[in-house]
């Protein structure tokens, strides 16, 4: 039997407490709901893209500055 086969998503290995309880909250939501949830955790994610890139480029600057 392969890993995980035959249980539930939210008892598969490698799950820790905090995604459990954020599954089980998930099923507890309707659909448009969940899509709610869903967007916001998308736009969270591009927004820290967005803000890792940032100090990437903050970075760059900064040595070119000092090597000017």
């Amino acid at each position: 039997m392969r890993r995980g086969e035959g249980l539930p998503p939210d008892e598969e290995p490698g799950m820790n407490a905090r995604e459990q309880a954020l599954l089980a909250l998930w099923r507890g939501l309707d659909e448009q709901a969940q899509l709610e949830v869903q967007r916001a955790a998308e736009e969270k994610k591009r927004l820290l893209t967005l803000e890792n890139r940032l100090r990437e480029l903050e970075a760059v600057v900064a040595d070119i500055k000092r090597l000017a």
